[in-house]
């Protein structure tokens, strides 16, 4: 039989005080199943719910020298809720930075994709663009790669609007035969 069963509790918290290891299994006996209870209607996890005990009966013993308590039921109530409230918020935390990385990484490995695609069509377009006669090749640049206007690049190249039209439907035609792999994002990205 356990000598500290007929202990009141303040006399097994004076026992614990002195290092007595059995009034502290009669603590933990008296207050685990309590303790188990009001974690488990906190956290609704078993594996959880004995760590969080667990932790607290740990604690106490390691406070032993130190432990002044009032109301034992209070004390137990309010640590357990608070380590209890510590963990949930901890999986809050957790869970909104999951939310980001599932909701981020993908728009980022997305754009990364992106990039590169776009990145391997300047490199086509460039290396089309350098086979063109050399007005058509400024026409196409003027116009398709710097959105300059028609009326601007006749100016500028001491041309007609016609002669202008004649380079770019010339050089359009050629740049959509070399890129035919790339059309979807030629029509995206130079509106062709």
């Amino acid at each position: 039989m356990n000598a500290y069963a007929d202990h009141s509790d303040e006399q097994l918290l004076s026992a614990i005080r002195s290092d007595d290891a059995q009034a502290f299994s009669e603590f933990v006996r008296r207050y685990w199943k309590k303790a188990y209870h009001i974690t488990y209607s906190k956290v609704r996890s078993q594996s959880i719910t004995e760590e969080i005990v667990q932790d607290l009966f740990t604690s106490l013993w390691d406070k032993r020298a130190t432990l002044s308590i009032a109301n034992v039921d209070a004390f137990v109530f309010t640590c357990l809720r608070n380590k209890a409230i510590n963990y949930i918020e901890s999986q809050l935390v957790r869970k909104k930075y999951w939310d980001y990385y599932k909701a981020f990484i993908p728009q980022q490995e997305e754009s990364t994709r992106r990039a590169v695609e776009f990145n391997e069509l300047m490199q086509a377009v460039e290396t089309c663009v350098q086979t063109l006669p050399e007005k058509s090749r400024s026409v196409f640049r003027l116009s398709r790669l710097e959105g300059v206007s028609n009326r601007e690049i006749a100016e500028r190249l001491n041309l007609s609007e016609k002669a202008i039209e004649y380079h770019l439907t010339k050089s359009l035609k050629v740049v959509r035969l070399a890129l035919k792999d790339f059309t979807l994002l030629l029509l995206v990205a130079f509106h062709l």
